[in-house]
């Protein structure tokens, strides 16, 4: 399985475990491990996953202001000039009470060097576009 892009794996602080599969719920993250069982990690413990081919991070979430309003799991997206782009999934509850409602933001966060560089969002497409992400 060394080679096969689908392997997963997750990194903690100062282990990885390869497996077969990833889940990830509210609290833990799950790797079923080659040998059919499972590991099971605080979310908190998880600095990094690859699954299936896509990679996240744990980074930092920086609102308009460019304060840390928490820590989250980031898809990367590409890296370009020294920078790396990473996709935040956020989700919007426009009405509590209605929670089929339910809507979900992208935000675009480039990093340089391992820290904020800045965020882009869907109405930069120059921006965008010198990252070399497609806008449609």
């Amino acid at each position: 399985m060394a080679g096969d892009p689908d392997d997963c794996y997750i990194r903690t602080g100062d282990r990885v475990y390869f497996g077969k599969d990833i889940r990830e719920g509210d609290i833990h993250t799950r790797i079923t491990l080659d040998d059919g069982t499972f590991a099971e990690f605080d979310n908190h413990d998880v600095a990094a996953f690859k699954h299936h081919g896509k990679l996240y991070m744990r980074l930092p979430v920086i609102c308009n202001k460019q304060d840390t309003l928490c820590f989250a799991m980031m898809e990367y997206i590409t890296s370009k000039a020294g920078c790396t782009v990473f996709r935040y999934c956020c989700p919007i509850n426009t009405d509590e009470s209605f929670k089929l409602a339910c809507v979900n933001r992208n935000f675009l966060f480039a990093y340089k060097e391992g820290k904020f560089y800045c965020r882009l969002s869907d109405d930069q497409t120059e921006a965008l576009k010198t990252f070399g992400i497609k806008v449609i």
